[in-house]
C-alpha cells in the first residue's frame, strides 16, 4: 500500500517537476543567464553590453529599473525574436543583405583604422589660433548692427510649402506676412536691427545666422530653435566691428582641427596609395562610359 502511494504522489509532483524545467524540459537559467529566448541565451554582461552601446538619450531611460525592464522586454528580447525569425526564413542568407553587412563591417573597420592612424593629429595650440586669428581678421569683422526680417513656423510642413513659395519666387515679406506666428506677422516679419547679445540665450542660433549673412537680401539656412523654424533675410547693416578673439577662440580651434585632421587624412591616403599597386582596366571603363553616353542620348 504505502509502495502504490508513493508511486502515485510521483506521477502527481511530475508534471510540477517538468513544468519547472520548461515546456521542452529545458535545464532551468544559469547564474549569469538573464534571459534565454527558444535556443539562445542572452547573459547580464551581454544585456550591460546593450545598454553601454545606446545613444545618449536612451542611456538616460535606463537609469531606473523601469526603463532597463522595458529596454529588456522591447529591445533586447525583441530583437532577438525577430533575428531568429529572420534567420528560420533565411533573409540571412539573402545577397542583398550580406552585401550590405560587408560594406557596414567595412566601414566600420576603416573607421577604427583612421581613429587609430588620425589620434592625436588634431591638436591645435594657442600660438596657432593667435596666429590664424590675425591673419584672417576679416573673416572675423562683421556689421556692428544687422537689420533683420524673418520668416517663423511651428511646423515642418508649413516650413517645407514656405520654401516651395520662396523657391518659386513669392516675395520674402509677403510669406512672412501670411505664414507667421503671432506678431511676427506685422510689418511682413520686420525684427529691426539688432546688436551682438542683444537677443536671450535661446535665440542664439539667429544671432549667428542673422551675423553670418553678408550681402542684403541674402537668405539664410533654416535655424531651428525651441520654438520653430526660422528664415532670416538681411534687410540692412551698419558699421564695421573686429569682433575680440575670446568670441572667436574656439570656432577657431574646432575649424584648425577639422582642417589638420583632414589634412592628416589626405595625406595618409596618400601614402597608402603610393605603396599599394593599383592597376585600373581602362578598356572597360571607356565601355562602360559609351553605355552612359548611349543611354543618356536615347532618353532624349
Amino acid at each position: 500500500m504505502q509502495k502504490r502511494y508513493r508511486i502515485i504522489v510521483a506521477f502527481l509532483f511530475l508534471p510540477l517537476f517538468l513544468l519547472g524545467c520548461g515546456e521542452s524540459g529545458e535545464k532551468k537559467l544559469g547564474k549569469n543567464e538573464l534571459v534565454r529566448v527558444n535556443h539562445v541565451s542572452i547573459t547580464l554582461e551581454e544585456f550591460h553590453q546593450m545598454s553601454e552601446n545606446q545613444p545618449l538619450e536612451g542611456k538616460l531611460r535606463l537609469l531606473n529599473e523601469k526603463g532597463q525592464r522595458d529596454f529588456l522586454e522591447n529591445y533586447v528580447i525583441t530583437r532577438e525574436v525577430l533575428h531568429q525569425e529572420a534567420k528560420r526564413r533565411g533573409v540571412d542568407k539573402d545577397k542583398r543583405i550580406l552585401s550590405k553587412v560587408e560594406d557596414f563591417k567595412r566601414a566600420m573597420v576603416i573607421d577604427a583604422l583612421l581613429e587609430e592612424v588620425l589620434k592625436g593629429k588634431d591638436q591645435v595650440t594657442d600660438s596657432e589660433i593667435e596666429q590664424y586669428y590675425k591673419e584672417n581678421k576679416n573673416r572675423f569683422t562683421e556689421p556692428r548692427e544687422v537689420k533683420i526680417r524673418q520668416i517663423f513656423v511651428t511646423s515642418e510642413p508649413v516650413l517645407k510649402e514656405v520654401l516651395k513659395k520662396l523657391s518659386d519666387g513669392e516675395r520674402f515679406e509677403k510669406l512672412a506676412s501670411t505664414y507667421n506666428v503671432g506678431q511676427f506677422r506685422e510689418d511682413g516679419g520686420n525684427l529691426g536691427y539688432i546688436r551682438r547679445g542683444q537677443l536671450a540665450p535661446p535665440f542664439a542660433p539667429i544671432e549667428e545666422a542673422a551675423f553670418s549673412l553678408r550681402e542684403k537680401g541674402e537668405i539664410s539656412e533654416v535655424v531651428k530653435t525651441s520654438y520653430g523654424y526660422h528664415l532670416l533675410r538681411l534687410e540692412d547693416k551698419i558699421g564695421t566691428v573686429l569682433r575680440p578673439l575670446s568670441e572667436v577662440k574656439e570656432k577657431i580651434r574646432f575649424f584648425l582641427q577639422a582642417k589638420k585632421r583632414q589634412d592628416a587624412y589626405l595625406e595618409y591616403v596618400k601614402e597608402m596609395k603610393s605603396k599599394a599597386k593599383i592597376v585600373i582596366n581602362e578598356k572597360l571603363w571607356a565601355e562602360e562610359g559609351k553605355k552612359e553616353q548611349k543611354s543618356t542620348e536615347e532618353k532624349k
